[in-house]
């Protein structure tokens, strides 16, 4: 496993050079990386994996609101304030994680799975 690689993504970088700033804008990702080459989307469908990721995270910080904020005011819950509580962040988080997500993606991607050095050079 390439420990370096997860914590690039994790930071919002390249994770084979460690390029910074790869968003052109907050939802546009380039089709390479402007330094190494590196081709983000490998495969249609690539980008699951980041959905699984921000998926997982909004419902991790669901279950902890929910299940804290029940046990904090438990036997009155106010569950209509659950409600929209819940609605709001199943909305807000998964857009607000959109970038961390693709680059984090492509971490855990590149830390279990070797990079070729075909991959990262544009065929001529």
């Amino acid at each position: 496993m390439d420990g370096r690689a997860l914590s690039r993504g994790l930071r919002k970088k390249c994770p084979i050079c460690g390029t910074g700033n790869l968003f052109t804008g907050y939802f546009t990702l380039p089709d390479r990386c402007p330094r190494c080459d590196l081709e983000f989307e490998r495969e249609e469908g690539y980008w699951l994996g980041a959905m699984v990721v921000a998926m997982g995270i909004t419902e991790a910080i669901f279950g902890t609101v929910f299940v804290g904020g029940m046990l904090l005011t438990w036997p009155d819950v106010p569950w209509t304030a659950f409600l929209i509580a819940g609605l709001a962040l199943n909305a807000i988080v998964p857009v607000a994680l959109y970038p961390w997500s693709k680059t984090t993606w492509m971490g855990l991607h590149h830390a279990f799975v070797t990079t070729n050095r075909d991959e990262t050079t544009r065929p001529h």
